[in-house]
């Protein structure tokens, strides 16, 4: 992953809710950052064989195809293609690949579990790596990330907001309550080992915390918006309002992200269980994620080369 002679590059993640796009000048912070977005829901589209369908394959190509027109005209000399959980956990990934080579010519690169919590972390942390602990959970369609110190610890669970929605959809309180222990079982059996440092400063990645966001100040935030914060109350509160109200409601409510009115409920559920489990009590949202660590990532490997 070489970036030698490289000022401007891109990267294009394909995660299990959407699709992200982050082109920036290379440099401590990055700058001038471009971002796109698509909501392309790529783990519901897993068969239960757990293969991408047809249909989900095209849909892809075809938003990866947008955000790479995207990361060009934003000045991108070198882009990257990266997916995480539903493409890490499809039968038939290699077929994916093929099939955005042949529209993209990029080459697909599929990351493990804690590859993308090292990235989630440093895209997260980055700007406070030298002041304090950090610790950071990255709530993704297919999975959950969280890392601590400076990505010492770095723990990938088989959770995540389209993967609970499909065991467990909110429709009402009760179905809400079911979530909630469906989510604490696998973050007690997961994160058993993990060790707190006792100041961490706790940053929440993704589009659960953005939604949540939103929510909370009744507008979607900005993209290019400073860290925000929450509490747990905060977290709770809101499952219990979108657990009464139908998809039609939820989708109606004020600074509600378009296309999170089915899975944000579950997104919450683990949100809340694992600010439990952890005893956080207050987190801080960041608009950076795993594009960001990866970008960044690139900027160091360019000033060891």
């Amino acid at each position: 992953m070489s970036a030698r002679g490289v000022k401007r590059a891109g990267v294009i993640i394909i995660g299990s809710n959407s699709t992200r796009m982050l082109t920036a000048t290379l440099g401590q912070p990055l700058i001038d950052l471009v971002r796109g977005r698509l909501e392309t829901k790529l783990f519901l589209s897993l068969t239960k064989e757990r293969r991408l369908d047809p249909a989900a394959i095209n849909q892809l190509v075809d938003a990866v195809f947008l955000l790479q027109q995207q990361a060009l005209a934003a000045g991108a000399e070198e882009l990257h293609l990266v997916a995480t959980s539903a493409v890490r956990d499809s039968t038939n990934a290699r077929q994916l690949g093929r099939a955005l080579r042949q529209e993209t010519g990029l080459a697909l690169r599929v990351l493990t579990g804690q590859k993308e919590a090292a990235l989630s972390f440093l895209g997260a942390a980055y700007p406070y790596l030298d002041t304090q602990d950090i610790g950071v959970v990255d709530i993704g369609g297919g999975s959950t990330e969280v890392a601590l110190g400076k990505a010492t610890q770095l723990y990938s669970l088989q959770l995540g907001a389209s993967r609970l929605h499909l065991d467990c959809p909110v429709g009402d309180i009760k179905a809400s309550d079911r979530a909630l222990d469906t989510a604490r079982q696998v973050i007690k059996a997961g994160l058993r080992k993990v060790i707190i440092p006792p100041s961490a400063r706790w940053l929440l990645v993704g589009g659960t915390g953005n939604a949540l966001m939103g929510l909370i100040r009744g507008h979607l935030p900005l993209v290019s918006a400073p860290d925000c914060g929450f509490t747990l109350s905060e977290a709770r509160e809101t499952l219990r309002l979108l657990a009464g109200l139908t998809h039609e409601q939820r989708a109606m409510l004020p600074g509600m992200m378009p296309g999170r009115e089915h899975i944000l409920p579950t997104g919450l559920a683990i949100l809340t269980a694992l600010m439990e489990e952890l005893r956080i009590t207050d987190m801080q949202v960041t608009v950076r994620n795993n594009t960001d660590g990866y970008l960044y990532q690139l900027y160091q490997h360019h000033q060891k080369a």
